[in-house]
């Protein structure tokens, strides 16, 4: 045979490479060990997870679809009377309603200055002396009676 080396794969182990191999080969199945009981732990925190995330979901919807009929139903009333309230307008004659309240306002107007017309023609002095009168005359007679002390 040649002087050259034999390849790896031919040579034989000696006893001490094979014990050398194995305890490489238990490390690696120990390490190999160690990371699968990790991933199914995470596999177990991550399907409780989904679990909780399940349940509040489940949650927030049979509270919240109570409330979402409830709101839908109150929009479709708002709607129908929206409906009414438009039908309503369409038919009201607006020309006709701002006449009669322009007419209201006038009127009114018109009543409020002759009734200040008719205050501004009161002569206060000629009524002051009338009262004045009237006084000098019930005076003597409510002293007769005693009336004022």
């Amino acid at each position: 045979m040649s002087d050259q080396p034999k390849n790896d794969s031919q040579t034989p182990m000696t006893e001490a490479q094979f014990v050398q191999m194995m305890q490489r080969i238990e490390s690696a199945n120990a390490g190999q060990e160690l990371y699968a009981r990790k991933q199914y732990r995470m596999s177990q925190i991550t399907a409780a997870a989904s679990v909780l995330v399940l349940a509040v979901v489940l949650y927030g919807t049979a509270a919240l679809l109570p409330r979402a009929s409830a709101t839908l139903q109150n929009m479709d009333a708002v709607m129908e009377n929206l409906e009414d309230i438009t039908s309503d307008l369409a038919q009201s004659d607006l020309q006709q309603m701002i006449a009669d309240v322009d007419g209201m306002v006038s009127s009114s107007e018109k009543s409020v200055r002759d009734a200040l017309d008719k205050i501004n023609r009161i002569d206060i002095d000629t009524l002051n002396q009338a009262i004045q009168n009237l006084n000098d005359t019930v005076e003597p007679l409510a002293n007769f009676f005693g009336l004022f002390p």
